[in-house]
């Protein structure tokens, strides 16, 4: 029975890029700061989602990507490493928690004052991270 739910769900062309890939799996637990980057891009991305939806009066999906964006946000906070040695995470967990609360205030807003906020914080933070990457030489931007 399994079998066949499986089949029909393969079937379906909007799941297939959601298959797991067991190799891809593996290199990112085989390097967390990667993991870090594709959830700052993730929150990026749904937060300009959110804004298309905001503009074009499709509130429910906006409402979809604003919590998909929290719980982006809630991913990233638990990566977070607090220790005397990492000052920087309570930083971090600082502006996670600001971007968390303008994504709340996002949900009634009549403007993207508050969406345009979150947007910012975390295409900085995404490009940092990525300046990161590069200058370390996990990340080489000719190939991405």
């Amino acid at each position: 029975m399994q079998s066949e739910n499986t089949t029909a769900y393969a079937e379906k062309p909007l799941l297939k890029p959601y298959q797991r890939d067991a190799a891809f799996e593996q290199q990112l637990a085989e390097n967390p700061r990667h993991v870090v980057m594709l959830l700052l891009q993730g929150a990026v991305d749904k937060a300009n989602l959110a804004k298309v939806c905001h503009q074009s009066g499709a509130w429910v999906e906006k409402g979809f990507h604003l919590g998909r964006l929290t719980t982006i946000l809630d991913a990233l906070r638990d990566r977070l490493q607090f220790t005397q040695d990492t000052p920087l995470a309570y930083d971090l967990e600082e502006l996670y928690n600001y971007v968390d609360r303008c994504v709340q205030e996002a949900v009634n807003e009549k403007d993207t004052f508050y969406l345009d906020s979150a947007i910012e914080i975390m295409t900085e933070l995404r490009d940092a991270w990525m300046e990161m990457l590069v200058s370390v030489g996990e990340l080489d931007l000719a190939c991405s």
